[in-house]
C-alpha cells in the first residue's frame, strides 16, 4: 500500500453546487502538488474538482491582491449576498476594465464548447437607442476615457445595425471597439471586413485548432477553412485582430504553439487571448469533463510548444483583477524578422505588473515610457548573448511610441505600441463547479446593460443569462438563492 496523500488547507471560500447552484462553503486545499476545491451541498452531496496541477504557483498567485479600483456607481443593495447582487453591489472591489456588451442572441454555429445560451428564435437584438443608454452610462462611469467595449452574442455581425454601434462608440471616443466573432460572415464578405477597417474596428476571432477531428468535436462543423480565409482578408485589410483559442486537454492543447507562431507571423495580429474550457452555457455544460485543463497547465503547454520562445515566468496575474483569473506576457516584435523577446528578458516582472496597473491592456503612458527607458539603461549596461539586438528594438519602440521633439495622438502612439510588441492573455473562466466568490468580486469584465447594471461575466455566464428571455426560449427561474456571501474582508 503505497503512501496516503495529505490535505492541505489553502483557503475557505464560498463556491456554488454544481447541480442547484446554490452557494456553498468550499475549502481549497493542496493535495501533494494539486489544488482542489472541496464542497458539499445538503442536497446534491460532496462536490470537488481539481483547479491547479502547481500548488506552490497557485498559492504564490493567489497572494497577489490586486489593487482596489471600486466601481464608480452602486446599484444594487446586498440582499441575498455574492454571487446574487449583481448591478454592481457595494462589495465588489473592481470597476469595469472590460465592459461586454452582448447585442445579440443569434448566432450561425451551435458549438459544443460554447459557454452562454442563444437563441435563434425570435432572436434578441440590441436597440441603437438602448446601446446609446448603455454606452452613456460607461462614458460616465469612466470619467469620459473607456479603453475598450467588447461586443459579443450570439454572434455579433448578425445583428443588423453592428456597424452602427462601433461608429456611435468610436464617436464617444472609446480606444478599441472589439467585435467577438466565428468570422464565417467575414470569411464569405470581403467588402464588410474592408469597412470594418475603414471604422478601425478590432476582431477578436475564434480559432481553436488546425486538425478536422478538433474542429468537428469544439465547433461542432468543419470551420477551418472560412477560419483562414476570414485571416486572410483581415491581414489583407490590415485589420488589428486578436486571435481566441479555447484550450482543451488532449484535444487541442498541442496547437497552442501553432496557432501563436501564425499569430506572430501576421502583422494584423495584436493579441492572443487564450481561454480554458469553461463546463457551461448550453454546450459547455455537457462537454467531456476530461479535457478541462488549468491556467498553469496552459502556460506548460504554451512554453513546451513554443519551444522556450515563452516560458512560465514570462506571464504576469493582471492588476487589474483576480491574480487566478488573467496571466500575461508581452513579446517585444522585431520588424527584420528576428525572434520576438518577451518583455520580462529586459525588465522585470515586478515592472511589467506596474506597467499594467491601470489598465487591462498596456497603454503608451508616462510609466512605460519609464519603463523602457530604464529597460535600456539595463540591457546596455548587462549585455547579454542577444543584448545588442535587443537594445536595439527597446531603442526603436521608444522612438516610434514616444517620438522625442513630435507630439503624436494617443491613438497614434497606441497604434505604433501595438504594432511593436504582441500580448498573450489567458484567460480563465469559472463554471458551477469552480466558481469561488473570491474570484467574482474582484472581477474587472462585466456584461452591461442599458440601464447602467453591470454582472461580472462569469457571475452572468453561469446564473444570470439562462434566466433572461432575451437568450432562453424557456428561462429558468431563480431558486431560493441561498448561502451568498453578505460581506467580504
Amino acid at each position: 500500500m503505497g503512501p496516503v496523500a495529505t490535505e492541505r488547507l489553502i483557503n475557505v471560500t464560498t463556491s456554488l453546487c454544481a447541480v442547484c447552484k446554490n452557494a456553498v462553503p468550499a475549502r481549497i486545499v493542496a493535495v501533494d502538488n494539486d489544488v482542489w476545491m472541496k464542497k458539499t451541498c445538503d442536497r446534491h452531496g460532496d462536490q470537488d474538482v481539481r483547479l491547479s496541477n502547481n500548488a506552490e504557483w497557485y498559492e504564490r498567485t493567489r497572494a497577489m491582491r490586486p489593487k482596489p479600483a471600486p466601481p464608480a456607481t452602486i446599484r444594487k443593495e446586498v440582499e441575498r449576498g455574492c454571487p446574487f447582487d449583481c448591478g454592481p453591489c457595494k462589495s465588489h472591489e473592481q470597476r469595469i476594465r472590460l465592459p461586454v456588451v452582448t447585442i445579440t442572441s443569434s448566432c450561425n454555429l451551435d458549438c459544443p464548447i460554447c459557454y452562454v445560451h442563444n437563441k435563434n428564435t425570435g432572436a434578441y437584438h440590441m436597440t441603437a437607442a438602448d446601446f446609446q443608454k448603455l454606452l452613456g452610462h460607461l462614458v460616465r462611469d469612466h470619467g469620459g476615457d473607456l479603453d475598450l467595449i467588447n461586443f459579443t452574442g450570439g454572434e455579433p455581425t448578425m445583428h443588423p445595425e453592428f456597424l452602427q454601434f462601433i461608429e456611435l462608440a468610436r464617436e464617444a471616443g472609446v480606444h478599441r471597439v472589439s467585435i467577438c466573432t466565428n468570422g464565417i460572415r467575414l470569411a464569405k464578405e470581403e467588402a464588410l471586413v474592408q469597412r470594418l477597417s475603414q471604422l478601425g474596428a478590432r476582431i477578436a476571432l475564434s480559432f481553436d485548432t488546425f486538425e478536422k477531428g478538433a474542429d468537428k468535436l469544439m465547433q461542432g462543423a468543419q470551420v477551418l477553412a472560412l477560419k483562414m480565409k476570414c485571416l486572410e482578408l483581415l491581414g489583407k485589410y490590415d485589420v488589428d485582430t486578436t486571435i481566441i483559442p479555447v484550450m482543451t486537454q488532449g484535444v487541442n492543447d498541442h496547437e497552442i504553439g501553432r496557432i501563436i507562431a501564425m499569430g506572430l507571423a501576421m502583422k494584423n495580429v495584436r493579441h492572443f487571448e487564450i481561454h480554458t474550457i469553461t463546463y457551461t452555457g448550453q454546450g459547455g455544460s455537457t462537454f467531456d469533463r476530461r479535457h478541462r485543463v488549468s491556467m498553469f497547465e496552459v502556460l506548460q503547454r504554451i512554453e513546451e510548444t513554443t519551444g522556450g520562445l515563452l516560458k512560465t515566468t514570462d506571464f504576469v496575474s493582471s492588476p487589474c483583477a483576480h491574480p487566478l483569473c488573467y496571466q500575461i506576457a508581452y513579446l517585444l516584435m522585431d520588424p527584420d524578422g528576428g525572434a520576438p523577446v518577451p518583455f520580462t528578458r529586459f525588465m522585470s516582472r515586478e515592472t511589467l505588473y506596474d506597467c499594467l496597473s491601470d489598465h487591462l491592456y498596456l497603454e503608451p503612458t508616462g510609466k512605460l515610457q519609464r519603463a523602457f527607458q530604464e529597460s535600456i539603461n539595463r540591457v546596455w549596461s548587462e549585455g547579454g548573448p542577444d543584448g545588442e539586438r535587443t537594445l536595439a528594438l527597446l531603442k526603436r519602440m521608444l522612438r516610434d511610441v514616444f517620438p522625442p521633439g513630435k507630439a503624436i495622438t494617443r491613438e497614434q502612439s497606441l497604434r505604433a505600441s501595438e504594432r511593436a510588441a504582441k500580448a498573450v492573455y489567458v484567460h480563465s473562466h469559472m463554471d458551477e463547479e469552480t466558481f469561488d466568490t473570491e474570484r467574482a468580486y474582484q472581477c474587472c469584465d462585466s456584461n452591461c446593460y442599458p440601464d447602467g447594471t453591470t454582472v461580472p461575466v462569469c457571475n452572468y455566464n453561469v446564473l444570470y443569462r439562462e434566466k433572461e428571455h432575451n437568450f432562453s426560449v424557456i428561462p429558468k427561474a431563480w431558486n431560493e438563492r441561498s448561502g451568498g456571501v453578505m460581506s467580504f474582508p
